[in-house]
């Protein structure tokens, strides 16, 4: 349905002509673009047979060309305004009430005055969330106000929950004096119960002592059939507060929060409080993985105990509840000391990766035990380290697994995805030096071994000198063999400098999965990042060993015979460099430099794939391509 026109370059000067098409359906008013990377085209003619559907004849010159068009993509980009002096901080989305919920942070007049009447009306208690002490007694967010009055803050933060359709504000509340919001994230959690009394013999009946349950629902002696009850399509919040004249923050928040599609209002539904800046959170297995400066946390939503009652129902603002769940609240499952202090969090399975501001990153398993009573472990609860709580009849913890020894500055990391079963026998081990963690030039069959389960955990670690390094997790029975591979380290398969800082990595693609009939499923995207100059990038994952090989020399190829900009050293740019260390790159492929293959002409597709002269060392051949990119870019004219 719909009608096409290609207008053809007559002087053959363009680099390819197009293809502009619109649709004929009433509803849709739009025009597509696409490039059809073929030069000097005359005429052209649709196609339509059952050995030719939906083709394209062209021709070129006295040749004869047919074609299938590619579906095209566009991104398709909305903005919406925010208030004035708001940066926005986090962001996520909940499909089940189909809202957004928006962390921001707001910048003050600081020069006029705080402590009208009117100001404070508008400012700290209309949109203020309510803060509790020991006591659970209300203490308004005006007293709090009243104590640091003289230094009043020059920014607020602010938490929005806005429609998905139109982006309209559906409801909107400040946090407390000098509370930022440092992680947000949607969850659906896990209805937890307490230990049911005289559970003795249930106990003793099962696997017995320490037995592990890989199954969340596994070994769950105090849950009963409500245990399958979640409390879904709700927003975590996590905060920090810095008290005027301190660098760190002091302690931090957990803000659970729903937006009531009945009432028509946001319901606070839990608040707790912690040591430390809540950097990160991320759902796992409906509980709640939390990054508290140097604690690792898993959070539960428990039942509560028997006579505990919920704090009362106040209302904060205009559609903003303070109303805590009856039944339920949340509670500490089990923490684990971190390095310095963790930034970020991914998961992949049971496996949980910590990127640390300092240390780069670490790894840790969750393994769930059944202690019966017998033990005599039910009356030792509060034990320290990584010792666990209970949560009904079942000890939780979270056991370091391995770690990156070097000194990486992390900014952010993200779990790779498991390739495709269909794709598992393409796929090579990476050789890795045990002693470098660099990929090893000759065979060694001890490591090709130790890496080649095509499903060990393999990350993504962005560090503060702009570079993305491969990591991945040598498998537990290659330890103790002889081969030199330790099971507790992380050894790098890749490292590449993109030349901006990775703020955010997440599992996702820009668009949908459209696989391409000669390579289906072969170039996967999994990754999509952001960086501090507002970049957004895909990493895609190549699962075919031979493919791999072919884009890693055509890239190599490529960087020796086309022009770069400002006539640098691609090798040098490319190359990974950091205040420690300084090495080649390796590991990744550019997409951008190996796109622009397609934009060269048949002549010089055939050199980049020979190799051509230019990758002889020698002086001669290097002032040949110092000229070559010289005249190429001589061709431009200056823009003042």
């Amino acid at each position: 349905d719909h009608s096409a026109v290609l207008f053809a370059d007559k002087h053959q000067t363009a680099h390819s002509d197009a293809r502009i098409s619109g649709s004929s359906s009433p509803r849709i008013s739009k025009l597509m673009y696409a490039n059809v990377d073929v030069l000097g085209i005359k005429r052209m003619a649709p196609i339509d047979s059952l050995g030719l559907p939906m083709s394209m004849c062209l021709a070129v010159g006295s040749q004869m060309w047919i074609g299938l068009a590619d579906p095209v993509q566009r991104l398709h980009i909305r903005s919406f305004a925010l208030p004035r002096w708001a940066t926005p901080h986090r962001i996520a989305h909940s499909s089940t009430q189909g809202v957004y919920a928006v962390a921001t942070i707001h910048s003050l007049d600081t020069g006029g005055s705080l402590t009208s009447t009117a100001r404070e009306s508008a400012v700290w208690e209309r949109f203020a969330l309510i803060e509790r002490n020991v006591q659970h007694q209300a203490i308004s967010s005006k007293s709090f106000y009243n104590m640091i009055a003289a230094t009043p803050p020059a920014e607020v933060g602010r938490f929005t929950i806005m429609d998905s359709q139109g982006m309209d504000v559906l409801a909107s509340a400040l946090l407390l004096t000098y509370e930022m919001p440092e992680s947000l994230c949607a969850a659906s959690l896990r209805c937890l119960q307490r230990p049911i009394p005289n559970a003795d013999a249930t106990a003793e009946a099962q696997e017995g002592p320490a037995s592990l349950a890989n199954s969340s629902h596994s070994g769950n002696l105090g849950e009963s059939d409500s245990m399958a009850q979640m409390l879904s399509g709700v927003f975590v919040l996590g905060t920090s507060i810095v008290p005027p004249g301190e660098d760190d923050a002091r302690s931090g928040r957990i803000i659970i929060c729903a937006w009531d599609t009945t009432q028509r209002h946001m319901r606070i539904m839990c608040t707790i409080e912690v040591v430390g800046a809540v950097y990160a959170l991320v759902p796992f297995r409906g509980m709640l993985l939390a990054a508290a400066n140097g604690q690792l946390m898993l959070l539960g939503w428990q039942r509560r105990a028997v006579g505990a009652k919920a704090n009362y129902t106040t209302k904060v603002c205009d559609s903003v509840m303070f109303m805590e769940d009856p039944d339920y609240e949340l509670v500490l499952l089990c923490s684990q000391q971190t390095q310095i202090t963790a930034l970020s969090i991914s998961v992949s399975g049971d496996y949980i990766i910590v990127g640390d501001i300092m240390s780069s990153a670490s790894l840790y398993r969750y393994e769930e035990y059944v202690i019966p009573a017998s033990s005599g472990n039910r009356g030792n609860l509060q034990q320290s380290g990584s010792e666990a709580a209970f949560a009904g009849q079942i000890r939780h913890h979270l056991v370091p697994v391995a770690r990156d020894y070097s000194g990486v500055w992390t900014t952010a990391v993200a779990s790779v995805p498991p390739p495709l079963a269909q794709n598992t026998a393409r796929l090579y081990p990476n050789v890795i030096d045990a002693e470098t963690g660099f990929l090893a030039r000759q065979n060694a069959t001890s490591y090709e071994r130790a890496f080649r389960g095509a499903l060990q955990e393999r990350f993504v670690v962005a560090d503060a000198y702009n570079n993305i390094i491969r990591m991945a997790r040598a498998e537990d029975r290659a330890a103790g063999d002889g081969s030199g591979v330790d099971s507790e380290r992380l050894y790098v398969e890749g490292r590449w400098h993109l030349g901006d800082m990775v703020n955010v990595v997440r599992q996702g693609s820009l668009v949908m999965d459209i696989p391409d009939p000669e390579f289906p499923g072969f170039v996967r995207p999994v990754l999509v990042y952001g960086t501090l100059h507002g970049a957004i990038g895909v990493i895609a994952s190549v699962e075919d060993g031979r493919l791999g090989r072919v884009l890693d020399r055509l890239q190599i190829n490529m960087a020796h015979l086309i022009p770069t900009p400002g006539l640098w050293d691609y090798g040098q740019w490319r190359g990974y460099s950091s205040d420690q260390r300084t090495s080649q790159a390796f590991g990744f492929l550019d997409g951008d430099l190996i796109e622009q293959f397609l934009d060269l002409s048949p002549e010089t597709q055939q050199l980049v794939f020979s190799g051509g002269s230019t990758l002889l060392p020698s002086e001669a051949v290097a002032e040949a391509e110092h000229q070559m990119k010289s005249e190429f870019w001589a061709s431009f004219s200056r823009v003042e």
